[in-house]
């Protein structure tokens, strides 16, 4: 019996589907860009681990944040980290699934970050980028989908279900598959193996960043702007329901909180207070304790510049005392009615004057540049400046002893800007910026 013309074309269909999926699966494994996926490793330690107690979960604050190595001795029981570089609240919900169907947890600590709070909700994102690296790795089936389904709206579906596509950390730059291949070849990569001149992994999630800031070095040439509270999505707000949900039905203590930022970060924001007191009150409502250790008291959580790798994220040194700080406190070492203020507001109140750092503006005509001194409680009569330019290979004293905060710059130049800043006549910082000049 002859086959109709149909089930001929229904059978050449099915064919090339399999055989594109094939072609374009191999060379999306091919060319896929993982050199510096820290997100690979730990998902595949979440997967080869007996079993993990304790999850911490979010974004990149967490994988720079918590260091299990410390934990798993302060706690005596294994801590694993799931942090990645933009995670959105529907990734860390898709990953705490497939962690619950791996591990029998006790404990969830849910990170609370404002960046991540305000982010684009899903119907009005274009990119996934962050949504791809988590999504990728997981291997439940009907948690991946379910994950595909709910970060982006059905406009990206076709785009998502492809092995090759937007966002999904494809490079064909002839260095990246140079050192691609490369790592087929010694075993790297399939031993699962960490290298980045910038950083070390530490294990079980953990990022170690080699490059601290300078103590006195904080710096911007843009203004950051206020937090929008009003951007905080329903989805945002939902998924941590779910989240709540999850682990209710999984007798999972679930603990939320927020990793400290830095100080001059925060004062670039300007109204942190907003924020905690919105996730205090929303986590309350919800019958839980809101834990903001940027409202730690320094007596048991002092962060220096040096702490910090950038101005949101620590470094390896602070890491590794934050982690500590955090741990002692949650396991009784730090009495829990002393460790916080009442607000961000107290905190600055209760602390030695301080300049955080210099936000260093060109004008919009790159004429000039406007200097804002970042502090706590410190009036800018106090604070002068000296204020150097490099270029030409030379060196500009431009200002010197100046308590102007609007510096014309030298006409169509480039060059870097140095600006040393005084308080009360005692060097406290050194800011350095890129600057072009018409």
């Amino acid at each position: 019996m002859f086959m109709s013309n149909k089930i001929r074309i229904s059978l050449k269909i099915t064919v090339f589907i399999a055989i594109f999926f094939l072609i374009t699966n191999v060379l999306a494994f091919l060319i896929r860009d993982e050199s510096s996926s820290y997100t690979r490793i730990w998902m595949h330690e979440l997967f080869t681990e007996k079993n993990v107690d304790i999850l911490y979960c979010g974004a990149s604050h967490v994988s720079h944040g918590i260091t299990p190595k410390v934990a798993d001795k302060i706690w005596g029981k294994n801590n694993f980290s799931t942090g990645s570089a933009g995670q959105n609240i529907e990734g860390t919900y898709a990953v705490l699934r497939q962690a619950i169907k791996l591990h029998k947890l006790q404990r969830v600590f849910l990170e609370l970050d404002f960046a991540v709070a305000t982010y684009t909700p899903v119907k009005e994102k274009t990119g996934f980028k962050s949504e791809y690296s988590i999504a990728h790795y997981i291997r439940d089936p009907k948690i991946k989908f379910d994950y595909y389904r709910t970060m982006s709206t059905p406009k990206y579906y076709i785009n998502t279900l492809l092995p090759i596509g937007k966002d999904k950390h494809m490079s064909l730059n002839p260095k990246d598959l140079l050192h691609r291949y490369k790592s087929f070849i010694n075993g790297d990569y399939f031993n699962y193996v960490y290298k980045d001149k910038d950083a070390d992994y530490d294990g079980k999630g953990c990022l170690l960043d080699k490059r601290p800031v300078k103590n006195g070095t904080f710096s911007n040439y843009y203004d950051e702007g206020a937090i929008r509270i009003d951007r905080i999505s329903d989805d945002w707000k939902n998924t941590i329901d779910k989240i709540i949900k999850l682990c209710k039905e999984n007798d999972i203590e679930l603990t939320m909180y927020s990793m400290p930022c830095s100080d001059f970060y925060l004062a670039e924001k300007g109204n942190y207070d907003e924020y905690y007191t919105f996730v205090k009150n929303f986590c309350r409502e919800r019958g839980f304790n809101y834990y903001d250790f940027n409202l730690a008291k320094e007596k048991y959580l002092r962060l220096f510049d040096e702490d910090f790798h950038d101005d949101n994220h620590l470094s390896g040194l602070g890491v590794y005392k934050y982690t500590k700080s955090m741990c002692d406190y949650f396991v009784g070492n730090i009495p829990c009615d002393d460790m916080f203020y009442d607000s961000y507001a107290d905190k600055l109140k209760a602390q030695e004057d301080r300049i955080f750092g210099l936000v260093i503006k060109p004008t919009n005509d790159k004429k000039a540049v406007t200097i804002t001194p970042m502090v706590n409680h410190v009036s800018e009569n106090r604070i002068s400046y000296d204020i150097e330019a490099f270029y030409d290979g030379k060196n500009h004293i431009l200002e010197k002893g100046t308590s102007k905060n609007f510096i014309t710059l030298p006409k169509g130049k480039s060059g870097e800007l140095v600006v040393t800043a005084y308080l009360d006549g005692i060097m406290t910082n050194k800011a350095t910026e890129y600057f072009i000049s018409f």
